[in-house]
């Protein structure tokens, strides 16, 4: 099994955006939260703003079923035969069992109900996650969908393709009763407010309202001509006695059973077959889901009982083909601009994406200008344009008039757009209007002025249009009027005239040859450089010509060998990449006009092409599946990325965080993390082999406290972790022989050094003065270690005192505030905490004398101790790292306390500890400086005892011996740079 990555050497996976819903009926729950399958995982949405509040990680194939136990926060997914535990987000555990896909899933109390395409039903316990039972249903019985009749014990009522219902009690494992059916498979099943009543949806079209207990039949209503039953819901509420009930074409029906006939209907609510329809308890609210991508609550709150839309949050119905960031403005940098992502799919629709808050994503509204041309459609859908084949988008006058451009499949014309209002514009950009006869001269014009590249100037007033006929058209974006063309013989005469010189000027009668200069077929690609000076053009004819965009003369051509098929630019640094059909991108200088650099790696079809924001990267897609990063002044690939689905479109964010992606068959777009914006990413060779990556899944947008947020899961098991990338530096290969410096500051070591020179330095000039001697009444105390206090003697408490406590030995008295008057082992540093074994007496006894230890004492034995779990490898971090706390003073006394000199057995142990720990560090080769400074102070100190011990003698022997060899190392390497540094400076040193 090949491995699926969430990072490559660039790329991070981070999220999805525009996956809502799919075509898997939704779970309300009592507390407002509905759990949505969308392909491969689930999301929970809020019901108040249906925002996501949890995201589960992706499962190994598309989710069938889904159900949730409100009681143990359990979700269960059915994915193919087998079931998914989630205990809220996490999953837990798989039941397995079913030898066939499972259909639906039912959760009555702590017991799971599951059918499955092999005619049987298994029951599973919802709390210890066993199998209790299994139903086997005859061969002549296919179950479809299961009901639990409100109030029936240990009940359920089972719907079948053949259109017979049977009620089984599910604890003696016998069917209760059976019903014979209407002819027609059961699509639909809900539970009336009414106890024994049911309504049964049909695949003819048919709703039955029947009477368990009775076996009666008390209504039925007709949906023929919208086809199929797909959900029913009642409301209830005790405002009107509805059923709702969804249809193949996307419409939702009321019905009224209390006048018995349809009340309204929800026309086009959803562009594909409904999913679920649910009322929500005792409001006036119906939430309805469907195969579109598409989650809407619709409110009845009109005195005609329509419903209108109240809520919504859709994506794209096809998967998009072409993304663009919208907002390359440097002052926007710090606007929320930059998150907008516009998006052309096959559904027709255009829409923006806000990568930040999805909720404030939309669809770009196409009314304006379809209300008036075609009215005679009566689906939304044909109302729609075709698909978009390019778009081009400006935010230099976005404020003043339209500032987006597309051109479409079967459209002749290019169409005009104001992101402000988020809806097409009013203006269309053709060559000829009105009605043209087939066969004449206009009419061909016509069709040879088919857009199929925009771009839009810098300065956001012109927009120019490539042509199928090879001929690109300026247009005004305020206007819409035509403004010349590229070459300048496209345009017939007089229009000509009235676009280029001003009235009053006279008519020039010189031939005009420019018709030489168009392109010879289709235009793909068309751009303006940042001063308007100049158009470049690309077409299928395999050239590039550049035209000055004041005088619409071509100023050269370049034939590149093979037809170009997408073609990009880069302002700020004047290169241009084209992507042609020999899966070559060539990168251009359009001031030389020469090639600069040429990149092979691709073996399909080019789909999108985009350079980073400072124009250091170059991104191409590819048909197969591919995505690679080029690095353009190495002109090397540093990034090669795989997918199952093949990329259609790459962009970058102007801030070069994200990039994100569309894919085949995907109805989302996918963001990815740049890697090397917030990390160093080492790039120093060629990727051999690509990186398969998994594609994200849509994130939490809830603003919660840390201590309570939901983290989107990550899974193990269809996941390699992030910390395992395909991609292995030559450097973290080498790390082990690496000699590590210490990023503790200078001052804090390097005074080890002078120490000596430090103290007789800051040696005071006058005399210390001997403190002020209190009466013999008044008790001090120490507030601040240096300066003794004096305190009123409290007359209760030492009387009190007095009484209770026995008389001190002479010898044991020791002046209260002052500690015991052990001074010995007093250091510099107040917050070091000691271990002090309190002596009965001042005077050292002859058991042994009792001294005081230091905290750099208890971490080397704590070191000691940890050494046989760390296999002796990086116990005694803690002792390097205490030790850069301290000042070049408070190191001293720690050193200097480990010890007390050749009597001390307690203390060369101590002595002993220290050297392995320095041992430890240098043959790990850490802290390389640190550590040199530390063994200089510790010799220094404790030499007198070091040379009379042959035990400690033999370690600093040994701590000697690697010392040197990494001093060697370390020294060998200097020499080595030095030297090359010399010959390529050709200096002497």
């Amino acid at each position: 099994m090949t491995s699926v990555f969430t990072q490559s050497r660039v790329l991070q996976s981070f999220r999805a955006l525009g996956v809502v819903a799919s075509d898997v009926p939704v779970v309300l729950s009592r507390t407002g939260f509905i759990t949505v399958a969308t392909g491969k995982s689930f999301q929970v949405y809020d019901t108040e703003k249906l925002t996501p509040v949890a995201v589960s990680a992706p499962l190994p194939k598309k989710i069938r079923a889904l159900q949730t136990v409100l009681k143990n926060n359990r979700t269960f997914a059915a994915v193919g035969r087998n079931i998914h535990v989630f205990s809220r987000i996490t999953e837990t555990h798989v039941l397995s069992g079913h030898q066939a896909p499972i259909l639906q899933l039912l959760a009555v109390g702590d017991i799971l109900f599951s059918i499955a395409e092999d005619n049987t039903m298994r029951i599973w316990s919802t709390t210890d996650l066993e199998l209790l039972e299994t139903i086997t249903f005859e061969a002549t019985f296919t179950p479809t969908l299961l009901l639990h009749p409100s109030t029936y014990l240990n009940k359920v009522l089972v719907g079948s393709t053949q259109g017979a219902l049977q009620l089984w009690n599910v604890h003696t494992l016998k069917c209760v009763f059976a019903f014979k059916g209407w002819g027609s498979e059961v699509t639909a099943m809900a539970q009336s407010p009414a106890v024994d009543v049911v309504a049964i949806g049909l695949a003819d079209g048919r709703i039955v309202l029947h009477n368990l207990k009775f076996d009666t039949s008390l209504m039925t209503f007709s949906q023929t001509k919208e086809g199929r039953v797909m959900s029913l819901s009642f409301r209830a509420d005790d405002k009107a006695p509805w059923l709702a009930s969804g249809t193949t074409s996307g419409s939702v029906l009321i019905w009224n059973l209390e006048t018995q006939r349809l009340e309204s209907t929800i026309l086009g609510a959803h562009e594909a077959p409904i999913a679920s329809t649910v009322f929500f308890p005792n409001e006036p609210l119906l939430l309805t889901s469907a195969g579109d991508n598409a989650l809407k609550i619709w409110i009845f709150d009109q005195l005609e009982a329509r419903g209108r839309l109240l809520k919504s949050r859709s994506g794209h119905k096809a998967p998009p083909t072409k993304i663009r960031y919208y907002g390359n403005d440097v002052v926007r940098k710090t606007d929320g601009t930059i998150c907008q992502i516009l998006s052309a799919g096959q559904d027709r629709a255009f829409r923006l994406f806000h990568t930040a808050r999805e909720q404030q994503s939309t669809e770009l509204s196409q009314g304006p200008l379809l209300k008036k041309q075609r009215l005679h459609s009566s689906h939304s859908e044909d109302r729609k344009l075709p698909p978009i084949l390019q778009f081009a988008a400006m935010e230099t006058r976005e404020k003043d008039w339209s500032n987006v451009v597309t051109c479409h499949e079967s459209e002749v014309p290019a169409y005009v757009w104001t992101l402000e209002r988020k809806a097409m514009g009013k203006k269309v950009l053709q060559q000829v209007e009105g009605h043209t006869t087939p066969g004449s001269i206009e009419h061909q014009r016509r069709l040879d002025s088919k857009a199929t590249a925009v771009a839009i100037s810098s300065c956001g007033n012109f927009a120019l249009v490539g042509s199928v006929g090879g001929a690109i058209f300026k247009y005004n974006l305020q206007s819409g009027e035509k403004r010349g063309s590229f070459p300048t013989a496209a345009t017939p005469k007089a229009k000509l005239i009235r676009a280029l010189t001003m009235p009053g000027a006279s008519y020039k009668t010189a031939p005009d040859n420019s018709m030489a200069d168009k392109h010879s077929a289709s235009v793909t690609g068309v751009v303006v450089d940042a001063r308007n000076a100049l158009v470049i053009s690309s077409s299928m004819d395999h050239t590039l010509k550049f035209w000055d965009f004041y005088t619409h003369e071509c100023l050269a051509t370049m034939d590149l060998g093979s037809p170009i098929t997408h073609l990009a630019l880069h302002k700020d640094n004047n290169l241009i990449v084209a992507a042609c059909d020999d899966f070559v991108l060539r990168v251009i200088d359009i001031q030389t006009r020469k090639l600069v650099r040429r990149f092979h790696g691709h073996t399909h079809w080019i789909t999108d092409v985009c350079f980073s924001p400072d124009a250091r990267w170059l991104l191409s897609s590819s048909s197969d599946g591919s995505v690679r990063v080029w690095d353009l002044p190495t002109g090397k690939c540093i990034d090669f990325i795989k997918f199952k689905h093949a990329v259609t479109s790459v962009t970058m964010s102007p801030t070069g965080e994200f990039i994100a992606t569309t894919h085949v068959g995907q109805l989302g777009l996918f963001l990815w993390a740049n890697r090397a914006y917030f990390e160093t990413v080492f790039v120093d060779s060629e990727p051999s082999a690509p990186v398969l990556m998994g594609m994200p899944v849509p994130l939490s947008e809830v603003d919660v406290p840390l201590e309570t947020q939901v983290v989107t899961a990550s899974n193990e098991v269809h996941e390699v972790a992030a910390e395992a990338p395909a991609y292995v530096s030559p450097l973290d290969a080498k790390a082990s022989s690496f000699v590590r410096l210490s990023t503790a500051p200078k001052a804090m070591w390097q005074s080890l050094f002078q120490l000596e020179l430090i103290k007789a330095r800051n040696k005071p000039v006058e005399a210390p003065k001997a403190p002020e001697k209190a009466p013999f009444f008044l008790p001090t105390v120490r507030k601040d270690d240096v300066h003794p206090t004096f305190e009123a003697v409290d007359v209760k408490k030492t009387k009190k005192t007095t009484k209770e406590e026995p008389k001190k030995p002479e010898e044991d008295v020791v002046m209260e505030g002052w500690g015991d008057g052990d001074d010995a082992a007093w250091g510099d540093d107040d917050d070091d905490t000691e271990e002090v074994a309190a002596p009965t007496s001042r005077i050292a006894k002859s058991t042994g004398l009792t001294t005081s230890r230091s905290k750099l004492a208890s971490l080397l034995l704590q070191g000691e101790a940890t050494a046989p779990q760390l296999g002796g490898n990086g116990q005694f971090a803690l002792v390097v790292a205490y030790l850069q706390g301290l000042s070049a003073s408070g190191v001293d006394v720690e050193l200097s306390t480990l010890c007390m000199g050749d009597f001390d057995v307690e203390g060369k142990g101590h002595l002993k500890l220290f050297l392995d720990c320095m041992l430890e560090m240098l043959e790990g080769r850490q802290e390389f400086q640190v550590v040199q400074v530390y063994l200089n102070r510790f010799l220094k100190v404790h030499e007198d005892i070091l040379v009379t011990d042959a035990d400690l003698l033999a370690h600093v022997a040994k701590v000697h011996a690697i010392q040197q060899e990494g001093w060697e190392h370390l020294q060998r390497l200097l020499h080595n740079n030095l030297c090359l540094v010399q010959y390529f400076a050709k200096m002497q040193m």
